[in-house]
């Protein structure tokens, strides 16, 4: 059982490493599109399109549906 969990965490922190780099990589594609603008390429482009409708996509309610989880998971965590 030990050895499962010590895997468990092992898989974990990779997920967690990919993650770091992923959203690494989306900042570095946004500050390049910043210093270029509409000439920094057509991939750097479209992830700034992509961005900006994940982001026109979010309404109000489901911001306020994300506060409260992770107000929800602050108090959970804080009272453990």
């Amino acid at each position: 059982m030990e050895n499962f969990l010590r895997g468990v965490s092992s898989l974990r922190s990779i997920f967690i490493k990919v993650t770091e780099t992923g959203f690494a990589l989306v900042g570095f594609i946004v500050l390049v599109y910043l210093l270029l603008g509409e000439d920094s390429g057509p991939y750097v482009i479209s992830v700034i399109a992509n961005i900006t409708l994940l982001i026109g996509a979010i309404t109000p309610q489901a911001l306020v549906g994300i506060a409260v989880t992770l107000a929800l998971v602050h108090l959970i965590r804080r009272k453990s």
